[in-house]
């Protein structure tokens, strides 16, 4: 029983000190959200730590919509997206919406939508080359 119970006792203690990566404690806390536009749709923010390029002519950002109610009884709604970006051809892609991964999502321009313009020009001139 007592080598068992070492066993354990060793395990767990090999455990946490592979968990236990500093890195990515930091990571989790440094955001730099940028509130890049405001509307009547509501606000646009990126995080301008997130930006990363794919490849030459696409990158991945972390954007955060607040929509404003359209009603005064409903709730302002935070939502949080993976974009990905083709620069030159100004598309994107939710690849992540509020966590849940959006497999099968197509390329889309966004329809003068002046919110997501702003996110697709500030990304790409941003981008880390």
């Amino acid at each position: 029983m007592k080598i068992i119970f070492k066993f354990f006792s060793l395990f767990f203690t090999f455990l946490i000190l592979i968990l236990n990566n500093s890195e990515f404690v930091y990571a989790v806390s440094n955001v730099d959200w940028v509130l890049l536009k405001e509307n009547n749709d509501g606000k646009e923010w990126i995080d301008m730590g997130s930006i990363s390029e794919i490849n030459a002519e696409e990158i991945s950002v972390l954007t955060k919509f607040l929509k404003n109610p359209k009603e005064p009884s409903d709730k302002e709604e935070l939502s949080l997206y993976v974009m990905r970006i083709n620069c030159n051809d100004k598309t994107y892609k939710d690849t992540s919406i509020n966590g849940i991964p959006q497999f099968g999502s197509k390329w889309q321009t966004s329809n003068n939508d002046e919110l997501i313009d702003v996110v697709i020009e500030k990304s790409c001139s941003e981008r880390v080359n």
